[in-house]
């Protein structure tokens, strides 16, 4: 796109992250409101300048790639909110005894006060939340606000017009507010304060146990990023770009390894081999030094244990009709050390040559899975590994090679999500249930469905189990019937969870999709007579039947 074509596109989109930012009402939209019927409509509008100065901080850390200041906020972010929320139910208990007579504005008086601390305080509000750096994130995803093609002045129209909405908002805000204000007496203000304060000092009370939370479960590792929003960090070289890591066959120092410490784990990426493409030479040197030209060289992950030893998945292109495999498929090889522990030719759902491909490799137990295409994730290499446990894994490649990886995702799969019921076994299944006389243990399927495409996507026609759990809810175990990701999956391992509410047959559920994440949304489910168990997911516009097959 042109010059002209860059700033109209940069335009909206600014506008948009700008108001989006800033809409949630939180402590400092409820501060500003309370400002402005107290002190009038420019105190408010000040504290939102100071709000949306924060806000435009956060996204100049970001769209600059600052990765080592968003590591920082990340690695601390519960001390950080942990002194906010403090500073938030200090400032609710001022508000809270404070008396509106001294700070009221009368018709015709002068705004008291100082702009300066207004915008100070509204700063400090909002830039003691160091977790909006992550909606940012989102946003710029989402409106696709980076660009490698842009020039800086682009990116300045852009953050300009990103403060311009957040102003445009607070405008507003203060604008509705004040044409109120008439309305409140004396005795209004002094609710408002007393409900201000109160509001304030919940969320500060929220926000230091939310920490105090985080920060005893420190030691459990949350996924791990390394792709365009978050730029690569440690694995980054002077080579890479903010959007790709690039491994080099001839360059062993470009290798890329991530510690793992003998974790279950799930890495997940996306990658293709620049220097791939069909019938093509590319210059590469041998161990010795001598020059030559490959065709298709491999490349491949490796992981490694506490004693050195290699696991190595080899990734290569056979493009030739006298190969057993060929004429034309990917080839996987897997092996241990010296040992090859499975060949397998992939002839479809891969791109063969330079077009980008996704991969999962998935480590539980002793139970190694590895998934890859272009569009879904099917199954490559499945097999059992006991007792192997690695400390790192990474990229590799051979000579002539030039592999670009992005979209990495580290996930500790330490969880109980991960494990598998001895109840997956059906004998014992089946025994359990007899015993059982609870309507809702039993064997479920999925009976019918209304899934809107956008937000659910279609993952299996499950067979599951629903038993006693240890809370005095219930646990809701796989079978069988997954479309989705099947090589993640064996009977026993923990789909749901279903929580007793003050309501009859009605139960709060947790559900785990078909990549073995959470899913982060409201689920109410609804026992039904005869057997049925109706499953509402509100916020995404879905909902599915299971019926009960067998008690």
């Amino acid at each position: 796109m042109d010059w002209l074509e860059g700033i109209l596109y940069m335009l909206w989109r600014g506008v948009a992250i700008g108001v989006i930012i800033s809409a949630p009402m939180g402590p400092v939209g409820i501060l500003c409101i309370q400002r402005t019927l107290a002190k009038g409509r420019k105190a408010g509008f000040y504290t939102g300048v100071g709000a949306a100065l924060s806000d435009l901080f956060y996204c100049l850390l970001t769209g600059f790639g600052l990765s080592f200041i968003e590591e920082f906020l990340e690695k601390n972010q519960n001390v950080i909110q942990l002194v906010g929320s403090v500073v938030l139910i200090a400032f609710g208990v001022y508000l809270f005894i404070s008396n509106p007579s001294k700070s009221i504005k009368k018709p015709g008086e002068k705004i008291s006060g100082s702009p300066k601390t207004d915008i100070l305080n509204g700063f400090l509000f909002t830039v003691s939340n160091p977790l909006i750096i992550f909606l940012i994130i989102g946003l710029f995803a989402r409106f696709n606000f980076l660009l490698p093609e842009f020039t800086p002045g682009h990116y300045f129209m852009g953050f300009l017009c990103i403060i311009a909405g957040a102003l445009g908002w607070w405008w507003m805000v203060t604008f509705f507010v004040d044409k109120v204000r008439a309305h409140f007496n004396l005795r209004s203000m002094w609710f408002i304060n007393k409900i201000t304060g109160t509001i304030i000092g919940i969320f500060g009370i929220v926000g230091v146990i939310t920490a105090i939370v985080g920060l005893a479960h420190a030691g459990v590792r949350q996924p791990s990023y390394y792709n365009s929003s978050r730029g690569f960090g440690a694995l980054a070289t002077e080579t890479d770009s903010d959007t790709v890591m690039m491994i080099a066959g001839n360059v062993p120092s470009t290798f890329r390894h991530l510690d793992i410490d003998g974790s279950d784990f799930r890495l997940s990426f996306r990658a293709r081999n620049l220097h791939n493409a069909a019938g093509r030479r590319y210059e590469a040197v041998a161990d010795d030094g001598t020059a030559m030209k490959v065709m298709h060289p491999a490349w491949g992950l490796e992981m490694t244990d506490a004693d050195g030893i290699p696991l190595t998945i080899w990734f290569k292109t056979i493009d030739d009709v006298r190969d057993p495999v060929g004429p034309t498929a990917l080839k996987v090889v897997v092996s241990i050390g010296d040992s090859i522990v499975a060949e397998i030719a992939l002839k479809d759902k891969l791109d063969w040559f330079t077009g980008p491909n996704s991969y999962r490799l998935e480590h539980s137990g002793a139970l190694w899975c590895l998934s890859g295409g272009e569009r879904e994730y099917a199954p490559i290499w499945e097999g059992e590994l006991p007792g192997y446990r690695a400390v790192t894994a990474g990229w590799i490649a051979e000579p002539g090679a030039l592999l670009d990886v992005d979209w990495i995702r580290l996930d500790n799969l330490d969880s109980p999500a991960a494990t598998q019921s001895y109840l997956g076994n059906p004998d014992a299944l089946k025994s359990y249930l007899d015993r059982s006389t609870d309507p809702l243990e039993g064997i479920w399927e999925m009976y019918d469905r209304s899934l809107d495409d956008d937000a659910v996507r279609y993952q299996g026609n499950y067979r599951l189990a629903i038993v006693a759990g240890p809370d005095g809810g219930y646990e809701v175990l796989y079978l069988s019937g997954a479309v989705a990701n099947p090589s993640m999956w064996k009977p026993g391992m923990l789909k749901g969870c279903l929580r007793k509410t003050s309501f009859a047959n009605v139960y709060d559920m947790e559900w785990i999709d078909a990549s073995r994440n959470p899913l982060d949304t409201e689920i109410k489910a609804e026992y039904e007579q005869p057997g049925l168990l109706s499953v509402q997911l509100p916020a995404l516009n879905s909902s599915f039947r299971l019926r009960r097959v067998r008690q």
